[in-house]
């Protein structure tokens, strides 16, 4: 198996499982995360959202070659999701500290999965 299919898998069941604990736990289900019904609505429908992308992950990684393209793709978008919580930093300060992890994880996304995916060009 490539690196690149491992790398796709993972993210793809980690968001799967992330959007599992967002639709079952709700506001509860996250380090820091208060709210009201209108809160937990939304981290809850958020949930399901985030375990489709898991799935579009799971089926770029998915045949006898990854979609590098769809990858980069997918990682762009775990980007401007980390560009959103320097938004809510740059107009409402920082979150819990849990947050920090997934803002590093989330701009480091396209880097990662082009290092992978050009590591994986040279070894053909």
């Amino acid at each position: 198996m490539s690196a690149l299919t491992t790398l796709g898998r993972v993210t793809g069941w980690t968001c799967i499982a992330i959007g599992g604990v967002e639709l079952v736990g709700g506001v509860r289900g996250e380090p820091g995360m208060t709210g009201d019904a209108t809160t937990d609505s939304h981290v809850r429908f958020m949930g399901p959202v985030f375990a489709g992308y898991g799935l579009g992950w799971l089926d770029a990684a998915a045949g006898p070659e990854p979609d590098l393209g769809r990858m980069r793709l997918l990682a762009g978008l775990m980007a401007l999701g980390g560009m959103g919580r320097l938004a809510t930093r740059a107009t409402m300060g920082r979150p819990h500290r849990f947050h920090d992890l997934l803002l590093c994880i989330e701009l480091a996304a396209p880097a990662v999965v082009e290092m992978v995916g050009r590591r994986e060009r040279t070894v053909r």
